[in-house]
């Protein structure tokens, strides 16, 4: 695997720029232009293929859900749930935070916002049914977990969301098609072996995507699946490109069209992007076995014309340097 400093030095000398020692330190502006330009473009090489090097196995474990009895102290119009003096069942911890709580006292299911501690919780609205105290005896309540959170490097599935949790039967919905089959459920938590899941919103870091389940798991269990995870982003001297070396050249001119036409919009430069890797993707789907080699570049009537074309709004010349990939070849 080349490392991104040879790939960044590659593109200096097609450049006729100074070459890079390390990408370490303080780095020259023009070099930095690059690093941004080739982390930008090692994101969007993942819409060519699902590269082997960048395929992960993940877990989620499934959390059973808690459900029984206890002494409560409860307030109408206060997100604050206490345990009573004479509870000595349940207790709270940490790994709560987040769960779905759900009191026989009000048909109403509330998030539990945070722990406070063994006896304490803050929910994520005020509760809004009955006053409760130790003299009302016990309260039948149930907390279960629905929501998982996928590794921060995941990008999406190797195969497709339908068989993302391979034979384990949970059928993939929109988020739209959950929620409104909760609402048809009325406020009642149902709990049981997952049916379904969707994927919708981040963690409170923004940094997981996250998985719902429906309906809300009752018994601890652990869903695996393969995913193609985010290309690490180059950074040191040994960082290395995790894509093929067939495909370095796509690389390299990719990241040469960028810094020819040194776009300053980073808005412009991923819509230029796209379209660059959206006709080698279908270059790449055009190719057949009585073909030597894949044709993406415009030849010159092609250029010409886009050049006639466009007079005056831009120029859109390819420029040889791209079309060197045609007598390289692409397999």
């Amino acid at each position: 695997m080349i490392t991104g400093l040879a790939l960044l030095n590659e593109v200096e000398d097609r450049l006729s720029w100074r070459q890079t020692d390390t990408l370490e330190g303080t780095l020259r502006p023009e070099t930095r232009k690059l690093l941004r330009l080739l982390n930008r473009v090692l994101a969007s090489m993942q819409t060519l293929d699902d590269w082997h090097l960048l395929r992960e196995d993940g877990t989620i474990q499934l959390v059973a859900d808690n459900t029984g009895t206890a002494y409560f102290e409860l307030v109408n119009g206060s997100a604050t749930v206490t345990l009573g003096a004479s509870e000595a069942t349940l207790a709270f911890d940490n790994t709560m935070k987040g769960r779905a709580i759900q009191l026989d006292t009000h048909n109403t299911i509330y998030r539990i916002e945070s722990v406070e501690s063994a006896t304490s919780i803050t929910l994520n609205r005020p509760y809004l049914g009955d006053a409760v105290t130790d003299a009302d005896g016990v309260v039948a309540y149930v907390i279960a977990q629905d929501r998982y959170t996928l590794p921060a490097n995941f990008d999406r599935p190797t195969d497709d969301w339908e068989n993302f949790f391979g034979s384990n039967s949970i059928e993939v919905v929109g988020p739209n098609a959950l929620l409104e089959q909760r609402r048809n459920r009325g406020s009642t938590m149902m709990v049981g072996d997952p049916e379904i899941y969707t994927t919708y919103g981040l963690d409170d870091s923004e940094t997981f995507q996250i998985v719902h389940f429906d309906p809300f798991p009752d018994e601890a269990r652990i869903l695996s699946y393969t995913y193609q995870k985010n290309h690490p982003v180059i950074e040191t001297d040994e960082d290395r490109v995790l894509f093929p070396r067939s495909h370095e050249v796509i690389i390299l001119e990719a990241m040469l069209h960028l810094a020819n036409r040194d776009y300053q919009d980073a808005q412009k430069v991923e819509m230029v992007l796209r379209d660059f890797m959206r006709t080698i993707n279908q270059a790449q789907s055009a190719g057949n076995v009585a073909n030597d080699r894949m044709r993406f570049t415009p030849n010159s009537k092609h250029r010409h014309a886009q050049r006639a074309k466009w007079r005056g709004r831009g120029n859109v010349d390819w420029g040889a340097t791209f079309d060197q990939a045609n007598k390289i070849g692409f397999h």
